[in-house]
């Protein structure tokens, strides 16, 4: 009985800590990637990244993908980007959900469908990313994605501002939309 009890807490504790320590050791190898990232150590930021991704860390999917989109230290490839942005997504990074949302509107290493890219940045919007709310504004005012809607535009822009986004004044206005959007 006693054998029982210590396998039935031991073992799920033992198992808890197994996984904390490969959480942090992913963080701590994501963050060394981009301390290289920020030296132009592409390198090292590619080993880094790719290591702490294969481990499941958001945040170096994230950054491994910039690296493929923007062909830093490897050659571009767009398809990679998105599916390491969908893995990340997956794990509610608001950062990879908005990256990825833009690549659905402009076909970036996936088919474009705007409206799956739309829905994307809501999303990413809608858990307070500041930066995805200022584009949702910027989608509704042009009509990608989602039906042209100023006042809805105008609604995210002021939320954006508020959540500390340096949204220009004349986008705060239902005429400044609609004289920047064509009306």
């Amino acid at each position: 009985m006693v054998r029982q009890r210590m396998k039935n807490t031991l073992l799920p504790a033992l198992l808890a800590l197994a996984l904390t320590g490969c959480v942090v050791a992913s963080q701590i190898t994501e963050r060394q990637g981009t301390r290289a990232y920020l030296q132009k150590d592409y390198a090292t930021a590619l080993a880094k990244y790719t290591e702490a991704a294969e481990a499941g860390n958001a945040m170096a999917q994230y950054h491994l993908a910039v690296m493929y989109a923007e062909g830093e230290g490897v050659d571009t490839d767009l398809e990679r980007a998105a599916s390491l942005l969908q893995q990340a997504s997956d794990q509610n990074l608001d950062e990879a959900t908005l990256m990825l949302g833009l690549f659905h509107i402009y076909g970036d290493g996936v088919p474009a469908d705007p409206a799956k890219g739309a829905a994307l940045i809501t999303r990413a919007a809608d858990r307070g990313n500041d930066v995805a709310m200022y584009y949702l504004g910027n989608l509704y005012a042009a009509g990608l994605g989602v039906d042209r809607d100023i006042p809805q535009a105008l609604a995210w822009m002021r939320k954006a501002k508020r959540a500390g986004f340096p949204v220009e004044d004349v986008m705060l206005t239902e005429e400044g939309l609609a004289a920047a959007y064509g009306e």
